[in-house]
C-alpha cells in the first residue's frame, strides 16, 4: 500500500473515531459530570483538527505514492 493510500486510511479512521467521541458525549449531554463531557468536546476538537491537517497533507502526496 502506498503512503497516499496510507494517509487515506488513517484520515478514515479519524472519521470513524471523531463520530464514536460525539457519540459518547451526545450519550453524556444529560449526565452531571460536565468536566468529562468538557474533556470529551476537546478530544473531538482535537481529533478533527488533526484530521483537517491529516488531509492537508493527504492533498499534497500525489496518488501514485
Amino acid at each position: 500500500m502506498g503512503l497516499h493510500a496510507d494517509l487515506a486510511s488513517l484520515s478514515s479512521t479519524l472519521d470513524q473515531m471523531i463520530e464514536r467521541v460525539d457519540a459518547a458525549a451526545t450519550s453524556m449531554k444529560d449526565g452531571d459530570d460536565e468536566d468529562l463531557l468538557g474533556d470529551l468536546y476537546e478530544v473531538e476538537r482535537h481529533l478533527r483538527s488533526a484530521n483537517r491537517r491529516l488531509n492537508r497533507v493527504l492533498t499534497a502526496v500525489p496518488p501514485s505514492h
